[in-house]
């Protein structure tokens, strides 16, 4: 394991569910147990797939 750069004593236990990579819970401490750049990835994909929805449902294109 790795250190934190915020936290020099602690050691990077946790890993990101997603990517994979060690991060510090110290500092960037999330429910879903994923990086802090993997979280704003789901939630730009979220925000795409709202919009489309909705211009399927204004529209109706399907």
């Amino acid at each position: 394991m790795t250190h934190c750069k915020n936290h020099p004593d602690h050691k990077t236990e946790t890993q990101c569910k997603l990517c994979l990579e060690p991060y510090c819970p110290s500092c960037t401490s999330h429910y879903f147990f994923v990086c802090e750049g993997c979280f704003y990835k789901i939630l730009i994909v979220l925000l795409i797939v709202m919009i489309v929805l909705s211009y399927i449902a204004c529209f109706g294109v399907f």
